[in-house]
């Protein structure tokens, strides 16, 4: 009986061991080479997001931004004796912001967004919005907006608003910005005469002014080609690449000090401008 007992338990000895010496040691290793494998990949995002605050690439991200305009009126060259409104203030509110992947949760969109903000120019800081893909995207980012900022007790208003990126040459940070402002305040940058005294909380600001420039161009642009549209009877599906949207924003501000843009800073984008 104790031979027998033994040479049982030899056997499970040389089965445990036949085991580990096999398949065991193939199992460890693939879970070795996994979690190394897993390290890695981790590394290398981390590795890749760090290049990424580096370089001020920050379009992963959607920011919500409330532009808040104080206008003053200035002589009208154009109609001696007569007054026009010039913007005299440029103030911009960070209403909230996203993931991209959160905020477009569409991959295909979300990649097509990514790809078109990557496109930017210093001279076309807008995203383009055209297509049927970009009529989607500018429907779900309608929707995020509306997520975030509906059902406020303020005094509602028209707002004009589209995405925008500006690349390297004008901002040192490089979110997709989606921008809200008045409909009654796009039209007052349309003329660089008119925006080159606006004055702003930080210098750095001055890369909006020009993105608004664009805008109204732009805006004012697509509004008369929609109504162009319209007049002849044919359908506007897909023309619009910024939305109006009637919302509750709080227009209330601090009397934070505000200064002159340093339009120096911009020498050479205004140059390629063929604005100085």
């Amino acid at each position: 009986m104790p031979e027998r007992s033994l040479e049982r338990k030899r056997k499970v000895f040389d089965f445990i061991t036949q085991e580990l010496g096999g398949r065991g040691i193939g199992t460890l290793l693939a879970f070795l080479l996994g979690g190394l494998s897993s390290w890695l990949i981790g590394y290398w995002r981390r590795m890749r997001e760090r290049r990424c605050i580096l370089r001020g690439d920050a379009r992963d991200t959607v920011v919500i931004e409330h532009h808040i305009v104080e206008r003053c009126e200035v002589p009208d060259p154009q109609q001696p004796g007569r007054m026009r409104p010039v913007p005299k203030t440029l103030r911009i509110r960070a209403l909230g912001q996203s993931e991209l992947s959160r905020v477009v949760p569409n991959g295909h969109l979300a990649a097509q967004l990514l790809e078109r903000a990557w496109k930017v120019t210093p001279r076309q800081t807008l995203i383009s919005m055209e297509g049927i893909e970009g009529s989607y995207m500018l429907e779900t980012l309608t929707g995020f907006v509306g997520d975030r900022l509906g059902n406020q007790a303020f005094e509602h208003n028209t707002y004009v608003m589209t995405p925008c990126c500006e690349p390297r040459e004008l901002s040192e940070h490089q979110p997709i910005v989606l921008i809200l402002i008045p409909a009654a305040d796009l039209p007052l940058f349309a003329e660089w005469s008119d925006c080159r005294g606006a004055q702003v909380e930080h210098g750095s600001d001055g890369a909006r002014v020009l993105t608004l420039m664009e805008m109204a161009r732009c805006f004012r642009d697509e509004q008369d080609r929609i109504a162009q549209l319209r007049r002849e009877g044919k359908r506007t599906q897909y023309v619009e690449t910024m939305y109006i949207l009637d919302l509750a924003l709080d227009c209330r501000t601090s009397p934070i000090p505000v200064k002159p843009v340093p339009w120096g800073r911009f020498e050479a984008v205004l140059k390629a401008m063929s604005l100085e």
